[in-house]
C-alpha cells in the first residue's frame, strides 16, 4: 500500500471504486462493455490497482533460469514495492522487501509520484525500473549493486513469500495472503516442466500501453478451454495452419506454447501507458530448439496491437467530459475480445471484494500526496 485507502480513489469525476461505474463491463460476453477509459489512464486507477491487485495476488516475477546459482539475486518492482527473490543454500528462493523502498528518499518525490516507473541511482525504490537479475558468477559477492536491495543484514528484511509453478516464480507481499488455490488447477508445459526446462532466449520489450491492454493483445484467443478468477486457457491459430495454446494466469503471467515450446511473458506496468515484457523462451530438455526468434517476433507484434488499442484509448475524452457517449464515440463501446473480457471480469472482481479500509488518524497535509 502507497496511500490511504480510505481517502478514496476518485478521478475524471468518478468514484472509481464504486462497483456501479463497472456494471455494464461485466455483463455476459458479447454484451459487456470495455472497461471505462479512465482504468487506463489514471494514476488514481493505479493506486487502486495496487491495493486490489499487485499487494493481494500472487505475482509471476521471473523464472528459474534467472536465478541459476546460490547467491543470485531477481529485483523487481511489484505495484509501488520494491522487492528481491534470492537463490539461497540448498536451491531454495527468499523473497525480501528491498532495504530501501524509496531510494533512501526522506519523503517520495513529486516526480516519482506521477504514474511512470524512474530511472534512479538508487535502484532499490520502489518507484524505479528495475534491471536484470544480479549474477553472483559474474558479479562476485555482496556488491555495490546488489547492496542497494539486501544491505548489510537481509534476515532483517520483511519476507516476501514465494512461489514456483514449473519453471516460474511468483510473489506476494500479502502476509495475510492465501496459499495460490489454483495451482492444482494448470496444466503447465512441457517445456516449464521444473528441472527440465532449457531456455533458448530472452528478452525485453517495452510498449507504449497499459498493461490491461498489453495483456489481452498477448493473450489472445480464438477459443476459450477454461476460465475462473484466476486463470484463463484458450488457444489460437497461426498463418500456418499451426495452434498456440495460451495460458492467463492473473494478473500478468501468459505462456504461449506449442508442442515442446513455450514462450513465457512476465507482464509489469512500467508507466500508466507503458507495459514491460519480460519475455523468454524454452524448449523441453534434450530437444532442440526450432527457432525462438519466431515467439519473440509474436511478443513484439502483440505489443505493436497493444499501441494501436491504446492510442485510441488516449484519444477518449474524460469520464466527466459534457460530451454524450454518442458524440464521443467509444465510451459505450461493446468488449469484442474473449481475453479482455477475462480479464476486466477478474480485475472488477478483486476491485469489489477488496477489504475496506477505515482509518481515525487525523490528516495534517493536503492528501493528494500523503504518501505512507
Amino acid at each position: 500500500m502507497v496511500r490511504r485507502p480510505d481517502i478514496g480513489y476518485w478521478d475524471e469525476g468518478l468514484d472509481l471504486a464504486d462497483p456501479a461505474n463497472y456494471a455494464g463491463a461485466t455483463l455476459p460476453f458479447g454484451t459487456a462493455n470495455l472497461l471505462p477509459a479512465v482504468a487506463h489512464r489514471s494514476l488514481q486507477f493505479a493506486y487502486l490497482e495496487d491495493e486490489a491487485v499487485w499487494t493481494r495476488d500472487w505475482v509471476a516475477i521471473g523464472t528459474a533460469a534467472d536465478l541459476p546459482e546460490e547467491g543470485d539475486l531477481l529485483p523487481f518492482t511489484l505495484g509501488y514495492h520494491g522487492i528481491h527473490i534470492q537463490r539461497i543454500s540448498g536451491g531454495g528462493l527468499e523473497g525480501r522487501f528491498n532495504m530501501a523502498q524509496h531510494g533512501g528518499c526522506r519523503i517520495v518525490p513529486t516526480q516519482c509520484q506521477n504514474g511512470t516507473k524512474t530511472k534512479c541511482s538508487f535502484t532499490s525504490c520502489g518507484y524505479s525500473r528495475d534491471r536484470k537479475p544480479i549474477s553472483i558468477a559474474r558479479e562476485g559477492g555482496n556488491t555495490a549493486a546488489m547492496y542497494q536491495y539486501l544491505g548489510l543484514r537481509p534476515e532483517r528484511l520483511y519476507p516476501v513469500r514465494t512461489f514456483t509453478l514449473g519453471s516460474v516464480v511468483f510473489a506476494n507481499v500479502d502476509p495475510e495472503g492465501h496459499a495460490p488455490g489454483w495451482k492444482d488447477d494448470v496444466a503447465v508445459p512441457e517445456a516449464l516442466q521444473a528441472g527440465r526446462a532449457t531456455r533458448t532466449a530472452e528478452q525485453w520489450f517495452e510498449f507504449d500501453a497499459n498493461w490491461k491492454i498489453a495483456g489481452q493483445s498477448l493473450a489472445f484467443v480464438e477459443e476459450e478451454i477454461f476460465a475462473d478468477r484466476h486463470i484463463l486457457e484458450g488457444w489460437r491459430g497461426t498463418a500456418d495452419g499451426e495452434r498456440i495454446d495460451v495460458l492467463w494466469l492473473f494478473p500478468n503471467l501468459v505462456i504461449l506454447s506449442k508442442g515442446i515450446e513455450a514462450c513465457v511473458v512476465v507482464i509489469q506496468q512500467t508507466a500508466l501507458g507503458k507495459t514491460l515484457f519480460r519475455t523468454q523462451v524454452f524448449v523441453a530438455a534434450g530437444a532442440s530448439a526450432t527457432n525462438p526468434d519466431a515467439w519473440l517476433a509474436l511478443v513484439s507484434q502483440a505489443g505493436e496491437r497493444a499501441e494501436t488499442l491504446q492510442r485510441a484509448i488516449a484519444a477518449q475524452p474524460a469520464a466527466n467530459d459534457d460530451r454524450s457517449a454518442e458524440e464521443t464515440d467509444g465510451s459505450q463501446d461493446v468488449q469484442t475480445d474473449l481475453s479482455g473480457w477475462w480479464l476486466q471480469r477478474a480485475l472488477i472482481d478483486r476491485l469489489v471484494t477488496m477489504p475496506k479500509v477505515e482509518s481515525d488518524v487525523p490528516m495534517y497535509q493536503p492528501v493528494g500526496n500523503y504518501m505512507i
